[in-house]
């Protein structure tokens, strides 16, 4: 732990952070920063243009956080890598996590897994990865997602503009339904490699797991080959 939830821990980094040329990763794990905290470290990250990795998981970062984080996502931005899990994220920081993402083009890398975004933030989230997006990995293990983000995710299947490779939906609200209809908006998919459904609200349904995991791999095996 770096921080004693002092400011003045977050003032003193935050100056070598802007001052720092070399710095592109860094991580900040379980170490009870709040949105107080945040915003003292904001005053270094904004100013820095080498960080392209940011871990923030474990901490007690809230949808203000997550407005203020929004401001590193704009059109400039160099940051690659953003780990945001297991913080107090509801519905709302979906809604400013979408919108910061409209005009992002560096972001590959995105974990929010262990927060509540609900089902409005996860739909409002997916909004947000529109052409210009260029996530390749996305967690949203335990969220409580459920129907609505479900659509919007097959919209982004079916279009297929998203190169997405990785996607963890695991520990949702998940049914039956819902996994036949990212099975069947998968069928014309050639990006995804990798998709986690474990523990949603799906029962004796193996069937549509296998039809996932034999899309997932056709495409593996087509990426491996060079297309």
């Amino acid at each position: 732990m770096i921080f004693s939830s002092q400011v003045s821990d977050a003032y003193c980094l935050a100056k070598s952070i802007s001052q720092s040329e070399s710095l592109t990763t860094l991580i900040l794990q379980s170490n009870l920063i709040d949105d107080d905290l945040l915003r003292m470290l904001m005053t270094g990250l904004i100013k820095s243009s080498q960080i392209t990795s940011l871990d923030l998981a474990h901490n007690k970062i809230t949808n203000h956080g997550v407005r203020l984080l929004s401001k590193l996502l704009d059109k400039s931005s160099v940051l690659t890598s953003l780990n945001l899990a297991d913080n107090q994220i509801n519905t709302e920081g979906g809604r400013y996590l979408g919108r910061a993402l409209r005009a992002n083009e560096s972001l590959v890398d995105m974990n929010l897994r262990l927060n509540r975004l609900m089902d409005d933030g996860g739909r409002m989230l997916l909004e947000g990865l529109c052409d210009t997006c260029k996530i390749i990995h996305l967690n949203l293990s335990g969220n409580l997602l459920a129907r609505q983000t479900t659509i919007m995710l097959m919209h982004i299947l079916a279009e297929g503009n998203l190169l997405l490779e990785s996607l963890d939906l695991s520990c949702n609200e998940l049914t039956n339904r819902d996994l036949h209809d990212i099975a069947k908006a998968m069928e014309e998919n050639e990006a995804s490699i990798s998709m986690d459904l474990r523990l949603n609200r799906v029962t004796g349904e193996s069937a549509v797991y296998d039809t996932i995991q034999q899309i997932l791999r056709r495409n593996e095996l087509k990426a491996q080959s060079g297309g």
